[in-house]
């Protein structure tokens, strides 16, 4: 009895050809896999809002109500409340790509320097409740600390990058700039000295503009 064929016909693989010709499964379209991402977006999305809002160290009891999700699906997304924090500060790369990556204005160096100050006075009040969060939670996660380390690294090699060998070479000078441009200055001056974004912009401008005298 001979088997039954279907009605299209099927061309024969040779005996050793290679992989790239086989046909290919049609992919598998798993929608547990899409509600398990969109649920973990959400958990992040919640403790981001809190944090912006000004609860620096949100339990996890109120990320789920935040999230509108159950508490033990929060701790089946993340092990622990650190690892969820890490997540979010983790995510400042992504956030400081623009500040990283954009062309800055100027014909000179002096002028480049003064367009990344602006720049890096916008991103720092969109990131600040979050860092102060990161600086809470930073003693129990070595993963935070990390984010933490490589984001001042990036943004000293930005300084490094526009300042001519004579600034740059000058460690102590290097140094007094980096912080007044720093993100820890920032805070400070808007936070604890209460002023507004114009005239912390202006304190920063001023004070960087005063120590690059010492090199005119």
């Amino acid at each position: 009895m001979k088997p039954r064929v279907s009605g299209r016909t099927e061309e024969p693989i040779a005996a050793g050809a290679p992989l790239s010709v086989l046909p290919d499964d049609p992919p598998k379209s798993d929608g547990r896999v899409n509600r398990s991402t969109l649920t973990r977006k959400k958990i992040v999305a919640a403790l981001t809002e809190l944090v912006n809002e000004g609860f620096l160290s949100p339990t996890a009891e109120q990320v789920s109500q935040r999230a509108e999700i159950g508490l033990r699906t929060v701790f089946r997304h993340f092990d622990d409340m650190n690892s969820l924090y890490s997540e979010i500060i983790g995510d400042l790369k992504t956030r400081a790509e623009p500040v990283l990556n954009v062309r800055l204005l100027g014909n000179s160096w002096q002028e480049k320097l003064m367009h990344t100050i602006d720049l890096r006075a916008q991103f720092f009040d969109q990131i600040a409740a979050i860092y102060l969060s990161a600086q809470v939670h930073r003693h129990n996660s070595s993963l935070i600390t990390e984010n933490l380390a490589r984001d001042v690294t990036q943004m000293r090699g930005i300084i490094r990058r526009i300042l001519p060998a004579v600034v740059k070479n000058n460690s102590v000078l290097f140094e007094a700039l980096d912080l007044l441009m720093s993100l820890d200055a920032w805070v400070r001056l808007r936070r604890d000295q209460q002023l507004s974004a114009d005239q912390a912009l202006s304190v920063v401008r001023l004070g960087v503009k005063s120590l690059l005298k010492t090199v005119d």
